[in-house]
């Protein structure tokens, strides 16, 4: 059944060890949104990225970077950013969406933003949404992509949000140091037992980390979206989760 989908696609799922931008991921994705696409499904993409590939083509310090460099960055990033999206989504046209949360402020604003989105897809674009690091201070920061992601889906009213980042999932413990860790394919409720299994911070690359997809999912899930965290890394990983096999975790509504 063809569905309005919201893809959140994290800085660590596009860029590689260095921090460059990984042309494989752009077609690994791509190709996995177009075929979404051709199954009559609509679709939205979140997507980071802007900030970390700007202090990799400035040649900035990742580890001391200023708020004004780590926007300057974001200005360059975002360009470049938008520029592999459009060749790797080709022949599909691309519209770029940069927010703050003035945008979501009050009922009129959301309203605006809903039009906007929709008649970009209505002229069978794929709108590509990013939070406005460039100018963004903390009174009108969303704070992560993932929390923007689940607001773009509860706004939209979008059927699922796949979050996409460098692991298969919600484990029950860190994967990354504890070999047993098993991987927690459906979540009911979030549950204060389930938020402390999520951890805290993200990588290096971004500011979300499990305990922001866990947040975001509980936001999601409130309001009717079911919502998986995917390992984005994977080909063919987005059409399999949908049919439910793969290795991942859903969110139930």
């Amino acid at each position: 059944m063809a569905e309005l989908l919201v893809i959140k696609i994290g800085s660590n799922v596009l860029t590689d060890k260095y921090g460059r931008l990984d042309k494989r991921s752009f077609r690994r994705i791509a190709k996995q949104v177009k075929e979404l696409y051709r199954q009559g499904n609509q679709v939205v993409l979140v997507s980071s990225g802007a900030v970390v590939c700007g202090m990799e083509r400035l040649r900035l310090d990742q580890r001391q970077r200023t708020i004004p460099q780590k926007q300057a960055a974001a200005a360059v990033g975002q360009t470049l950013l938008m520029n592999y999206y459009a060749k790797f989504m080709r022949p599909l046209p691309v519209g770029q969406v940069l927010l703050t949360a003035f945008a979501t402020a009050n009922k009129e604003r959301s309203q605006n933003l809903s039009n906007t989105i929709n008649q970009l897809l209505k002229m069978q674009v794929i709108p590509i949404i990013n939070e406005n690091d460039s100018v963004v201070v903390e009174e009108i920061k969303f704070g992560d992509n993932d929390t923007l992601s689940a607001q773009v889906a509860v706004l939209l009213g979008a059927a699922k949000l796949l979050m996409l980042t460098d692991i298969d999932g919600l484990y029950d413990s860190n994967p990354r140091v504890n070999p047993r860790a098993r991987l927690l394919r459906v979540v009911a409720k979030v549950t204060p037992e389930i938020v402390k299994m999520a951890g805290g911070a993200g990588t290096h690359k971004g500011t979300g980390g499990m305990f922001s997809k866990v947040q975001a999912a509980r936001l999601a899930t409130a309001a009717g979206v079911e919502t998986c965290i995917v390992n984005g890394l994977r080909s063919g990983i987005l059409p399999a989760a949908l049919r439910r096999t793969a290795d991942c975790t859903w969110f139930k509504v």
